[in-house]
């Protein structure tokens, strides 16, 4: 499970790269997208399955989502990637992306009243469609989704329970970055770290910073209560804060495009007064400065060097994250996930902590 920046450049990036690559392709049957209308799934079937289909018909499953505004490229390449991989490797293990958002039909929305229904059982539909269309089938699966659907909130979401409760195995990882209060406080133990990279958060000083700043760039409000090691399993660290980039959706497909024009109304229904139209820059960064106010005080920067910390986190996560594959296991050989974090390019860092959630 990946609990997703949405927009976000560097991390869609790393995402095609690990679903291209061949050692994730064997593994996973499937791919459950948040930004994917469930009303389209036959149209995806057949697109995923390399089938001539009119890119008009595919990317109504990521433009007709409840989501507002209209989608940035990004997504749409996810689903082509995808698709790509499979056609590569005809004969061999093939992925699916599944749709987890409700099957909507825009086309039949004339008020509030008609969006009420799926608006507010947007979660129960994702986790009824991995249990439909992944566990009843034994399948295995990378879901993807923004981290406020996934975050473990003291006890309080609904997908990750409810599949648990079905009997799923998870594994979850939040996307964030260097901010661990307030805008200005970013923490320098992150400068030495690659980008992106991922490390477990459980025994080690990553999994004591608070989450809701890590994911939201510090833009959102501090929750005390929770941190990184009790929202996660594991952080995929994109970047500096400041060197995110969130992609735009393409001017020319909305502005005044019955698409655009599409948009209005939906928007119109829901009571806003302007639609999104995007600006003539397509990237932007991804958190901007929010309005002044009363933040926490700065956060003070670590006294000790970032190597010396960084190997500590390593020496500890050495100590602590001892995993087995079955194969290994069977073998009676050890695997040190850490320490194989470490030496191991960020592909195959994401290939080996899923790979240690899917054969745990």
């Amino acid at each position: 499970m990946l609990g997703e920046i949405h927009w976000n450049k560097q991390e869609y990036e790393w995402l095609q790269s690990l679903i291209a690559n061949p050692e994730f392709a064997d593994r996973v049957d499937d791919v459950v997208m948040e930004v994917g209308n469930s009303l389209y799934q036959k149209s995806v079937d057949r697109y995923i399955a390399g089938e001539a289909v009119p890119i008009e018909y595919v990317q109504r499953a990521w433009r007709n989502t409840l989501g507002l505004g209209p989608p940035p490229p990004i997504y749409g390449d996810l689903y082509k990637t995808v698709r790509e991989t499979n056609m590569r490797r005809h004969g061999k293990h093939q992925m699916r992306v599944l749709c987890g958002d409700p099957y909507i039909d825009w086309g039949k929305v004339k008020n509030q009243d008609d969006i009420g229904p799926f608006l507010g059982h947007r979660d129960q539909w994702y986790a009824q469609v991995v249990k439909d269309e992944v566990l009843a089938k034994h399948h295995r699966a990378f879901l993807i989704a923004g981290s406020a659907h996934f975050l473990r909130e003291q006890g309080n979401g609904y997908i990750e329970p409810e599949l648990r409760r079905a009997g799923a195995k998870t594994f979850l990882i939040l996307a964030g970055t260097n901010a661990v209060k307030g805008y200005d406080d970013l923490d320098r133990r992150f400068d030495s770290w690659p980008a992106p990279s991922i490390v477990l958060v459980n025994g080690n000083w990553v999994g004591e910073l608070l989450a809701i700043p890590v994911i939201s760039g510090g833009t959102e409000g501090i929750d005390y209560r929770l941190k990184l090691k009790d929202a996660a399993d594991a952080l995929l660290y994109l970047g500096p804060r400041d060197s995110l980039i969130a992609v735009d959706a393409v001017r020319k497909e909305v502005d005044g495009t019955p698409y655009g024009k599409e948009l209005l109304r939906r928007m119109t229904i829901l009571g806003l007064v302007l639609p999104y139209i995007p600006g003539d820059s397509k990237e932007n960064a991804q958190f901007d400065r929010p309005e002044p106010g009363n933040g926490p005080p700065p956060f003070a920067p670590p006294k000790t060097s970032v190597t010396n910390r960084q190997d500590a986190v390593f020496r500890t996560l050495h100590r602590s994250g001892r995993l087995r594959t079955r194969a290994q296991n069977r073998r009676g050989i050890c695997c040190h996930l850490p320490l194989l974090l470490r030496r191991t390019s960020i592909i195959s860092q994401g290939i080996i902590l899923l790979m240690a959630a899917l054969w745990a």
